[in-house]
């Protein structure tokens, strides 16, 4: 899973919201049971979304990519279906306002 969105639209949610959509549109059509992402360890906003999502870091790939001439490096994030199924369920109850 990959996005970038334009310097204007950061901060606004539109990037949790849209991975969101596409997170419940695979693991409910596909029925995936691993989604992986990547992010460059220069973009904490990045981390956040995914880590909001409920990803899970697991490891960094050292050198992996050059952006505009610098090499950098980027974290591994995974999630698992069950994992996202357990937490879009407490969320939908949240909403709901039921407790969990």
């Amino acid at each position: 899973m990959g996005y970038c969105y334009a310097t204007a639209s950061w901060g606004h949610g539109y990037g949790t919201e849209a991975a969101r959509a596409l997170l419940q549109w695979t693991f409910a059509t596909l029925d995936l049971n691993r989604v992986q992402a990547e992010a460059d360890t220069r973009n904490a906003a990045s981390a956040r979304i995914l880590e909001k999502l409920g990803f899970v870091r697991e490891g960094t790939l050292r050198e992996d990519c050059i952006v505009n001439g610098e090499v950098s490096d980027s974290w591994v994030y995974g999630l698992l279906s069950r994992d996202w199924q357990r937490n879009e369920g407490a969320s939908e109850q949240r909403l709901r306002g039921g407790t969990n």
